[in-house]
């Protein structure tokens, strides 16, 4: 186990949802229109369902069966040829403490010498896209502050200095979104969950959702970005004559490779910087967590080439003050895979946008976090500690 002699924070940590996350808060009319599992059918996992609609994502309960926390490394790493499955020698993650319990949390952290940590959904970031849709959209924003409501009730907002649960809102009814945004604000959240891609047809980065972006910069409330289900299944699987909802873990190549992969970040980043978020917003923060950072360098490549080639013609709202690399360098932080060229990544945005996260307790993540510092070999001291500390602190600080 790898070991350092000061504290470290952790940019990417998950709790496995109890099966009323969504249904405990919720106001009653929406009670049965939300995400709710079905557990009728005796042992096994539960299916989960959104209102009466079998959840697209998740087809059963996301913690049921899983693979134990770092279960992948070897494989990711590229140095064993077993472990390719997320799935491998499941265990029920909803049965462990710690996965699910904030004071055994706690006291894992303190094993793993992890002073704080976001904490991040694992169902979560699976149902927006789909209570997105017509017939579910009158159910979204009470089942978004349903959750929130859980999520604060069960591992709070970071007040303690150690845990930063993140919630989650969306940008299709600026209005409800404005009012859940700054209900969290006055509850001391730190950070806000947003699903990568368009809001109905239109741009992220649109001056109509500036009051959003307003609001988290005034706030210093960080807009966190992680994979999970987006509407990049839709707008890039069926034109192809693939499947419109290919469910967690079970994609086909292409499938994986059109949606699922860095597309969804990628387009998500690139519409805020040549929409000029940034540079009417000069304070706002994104992070990008769970998407890697293998897509940075060619994205950041392209985009400096093409603005630099058609400069004075193509800014829809406003020439930003600097070139793209300089925007993503000031205002975006990315926490990569540990598989990552992580050296890389820091030599292309700076050191101090680089964020250790290990995912625990994922099997595609780190049993011990502190192992991500075997990914820092060739920078110096001060270097792997504003990686392993430092950033994450500056993040949460306000101002």
């Amino acid at each position: 186990m790898t070991t350092l002699d000061y504290p470290i924070n952790d940019a990417d940590n998950h709790y496995y949802e109890p099966d009323d996350c969504f249904t405990r808060h919720i106001e009653a009319g929406f009670r049965d229109r939300t995400m709710w599992i079905d557990r009728s059918k005796g042992p096994g996992p539960g299916r989960m369902y959104i209102g009466s609609e079998r959840c697209q994502f998740f087809s059963v309960g996301a913690g049921d069966s899983v693979g134990a926390p770092g279960v992948m490394k070897e494989f990711l790493r590229g140095t064993s040829d077993d472990g390719g499955s997320p799935s491998l020698n499941p265990i029920n993650a909803l049965e462990v403490p710690e996965f699910v319990d904030k004071k055994q949390r706690l006291a894992k952290m303190d094993e793993q010498n992890v002073q704080s940590c976001l904490m991040l959904p694992t169902t979560g970031v699976g149902i927006e896209t789909q209570l997105c849709e017509p017939q579910h959209r009158d159910a979204l924003y009470p089942s978004l502050r349903a959750f929130n409501r859980w999520l604060e009730e069960d591992w709070g907002y970071g007040t303690d200095g150690r845990i930063y649960g993140a919630p989650m809102t969306s940008l299709v009814d600026l209005p409800q979104a404005l009012a859940e945004l700054d209900r969290l604000i006055t509850l001391g959240s730190r950070f806000v969950i947003l699903t990568a891609g368009p809001i109905d047809g239109k741009s992220p980065g649109h001056p109509d959702f500036d009051p959003f972006w307003a609001r988290c910069a005034e706030a210093s409330v960080n807009v966190v970005y992680h994979i999970g289900r987006t509407p990049f299944s839709e707008m890039y699987n069926t034109p192809w004559g693939f499947r419109p909802h290919p469910p967690s873990h079970r994609h086909s190549l292409m499938e994986y490779f059109l949606s699922f992969t860095e597309r969804p970040i990628v387009d998500t980043v690139a519409a805020l910087l040549a929409d000029n978020v940034f540079g009417r917003h000069p304070k706002l923060r994104v992070v990008s967590v769970e998407y890697g950072s293998s897509w940075v360098a060619p994205t950041l490549r392209k985009l400096d080439h093409i603005s630099r080639l058609y400069s004075k013609d193509m800014w829809r709202f406003g020439q930003p003050p600097a070139t793209p690399t300089e925007m993503f360098s000031n205002n975006i932080w990315v926490s990569p895979f540990f598989e990552d060229d992580v050296v890389g990544l820091t030599k292309t945005i700076g050191v101090s946008q680089v964020l250790n996260g290990s995912d625990y307790p994922h099997p595609e993540g780190l049993l011990w976090p502190a192992e991500f510092v075997e990914e820092l070999e060739g920078l110096d001291d001060s270097d792997i500690r504003n990686v392993m500390q430092h950033n994450f602190t500056a993040l949460v600080a306000r101002g």
